[in-house]
């Protein structure tokens, strides 16, 4: 159980990538719309909130996901999530969180064409793809024709914020990619975030809210370690029970063939494979 005092370090260490953060700093529309328009390269229009850290699913059985900061504008949805950790599957999470976007906010009815753009934007703490770029973009092309796109109008943008080579991005973005890096402000947009990350920190209810969510955070993952340390035993047990049973079964099926008993007649004493008894021969 987590005390008080790591708590309380543990708040005063979170940065703006610590998904507590990273989703009430993006609730400032202000400081939103200038990371979002910075990372797309375009205006955006008037923001509506869709949710921030809430459970989406497209029906009762399906994955449930937590978007980190979802919005929209007159055109497109926006979903925008900070990944720390490297996980393998970043590719497929990406398709799905997109899909989920698409039919959370589609009414029954809704013509094809007016669907709106569909952009997801992951920023990673770490390079996704291991090529060192400082972005990387994806769209869907025509293998056979690479200048043909399919212009279904999802994008899906992955920052590589540990990338060393920033030169092919404005300084803008660079000044954002320094800031969290080495925590170094350098721009307008770098000061309001540092600001508004303070301000955040200074607010008590914001602090009991956030070791709420740390406590109830490191119950759940106990209490799944004792259950799985319990389940981890009594599977454990069980296939110890089962390997003794099959050795005790070919240690008989070796005694019964040197007695002179068909394979046949053994594997039908002891419940062995025929061809495992064969093997014994």
């Amino acid at each position: 159980m987590l005390t008080e005092a790591e708590l309380q370090k543990k708040w005063e260490s979170l940065t703006f990538t610590d998904d507590f953060i990273f989703s009430r700093v993006m609730h400032d529309e202000h400081i939103c719309r200038q990371v979002v328009e910075l990372i797309l390269g375009v205006r955006i229009g008037e923001i509506k909130y869709l949710s921030a850290q809430d459970e989406h699913k497209t029906d009762p059985d399906s994955m449930r996901i937590i978007m980190d900061v979802f919005l929209r504008d007159e055109n497109r949805i926006i979903n925008v999530e900070v990944q720390t950790g490297h996980k393998k599957e970043l590719p497929k999470r990406s398709r799905y969180y997109q899909s989920v976007a698409d039919v959370s906010t589609t009414s029954t009815g809704t013509k094809y064409r007016d669907l709106p753009e569909n952009i997801l934007i992951f920023i990673c703490t770490f390079d996704p793809f291991d090529r060192g770029f400082p972005r990387y973009t994806f769209q869907y092309i025509c293998n056979e024709d690479k200048r043909l796109k399919l212009k279904d109008g999802s994008i899906r943008i992955f920052l590589n914020t540990k990338a060393t080579e920033l030169s092919a991005l404005d300084q803008k973005l660079q000044a954002f990619y320094h800031y969290l890096q080495e925590g170094e402000v350098c721009s307008t947009l770098t000061q309001e975030i540092s600001n508004k990350i303070t301000t955040l920190k200074n607010n008590s209810l914001e602090r009991r809210s956030f070791m709420t969510l740390a406590l109830k955070m490191a119950d759940a993952r106990y209490d799944g370690y004792e259950e799985g340390f319990d389940r981890g035993h009594e599977v454990g047990l069980q296939q110890g029970l089962e390997r003794g049973a099959h050795q005790k079964a070919m240690e008989t099926a070796k005694t019964f063939l040197s007695m002179g008993f068909s394979p046949e007649q053994v594997a039908q004493g002891t419940n062995l494979p025929l061809d495992i008894v064969q093997g014994l021969l």
